[in-house]
């Protein structure tokens, strides 16, 4: 593999947010028909397993790309043992600017990781 820095944006939750945010709301929604008689029984149960499998979806999609993720990032760890070979990623062009900001970071620091954007 060649070397490169790992990009250092995690997945979009945005879908996972919205499935967990919107069906119980519809769930709600639908049990108030059941209660009102506007709604069958039988639908309202329907639409219940339906927001759970959409949520279940969702949140198994998103831990998926979260361990790819993770997975990237620790299969690169090991190029992060030496000085050199990360002045040579950070020179990188395929190196994108917010890697190279926290490993020019990491480098002026003295190896120690900065969480607060100064140096001490």
């Amino acid at each position: 593999m060649p070397h490169s820095l790992p990009d250092y944006a995690p997945p979009q939750q945005r879908r996972t947010a919205l499935a967990v945010g919107l069906a119980p709301l519809i769930v709600l929604l639908v049990f108030t028909g059941i209660v009102m008689h506007w709604v069958a029984v039988d639908t309202g149960l329907a639409v219940l397993l339906a927001c759970t499998m959409w949520v279940t979806h969702e949140m198994h999609g998103f831990q998926r790309a979260v361990d790819a993720y993770n997975a990237e990032y620790v299969s690169r760890h090991l190029q992060w043992r030496r000085d050199e070979t990360i002045a040579e990623l950070i020179d990188s062009p395929a190196t994108g600017e917010p890697a190279r900001v926290f490993a020019r970071r990491f480098l002026d620091s003295e190896r120690v990781l900065l969480t607060d954007g100064r140096l001490p």
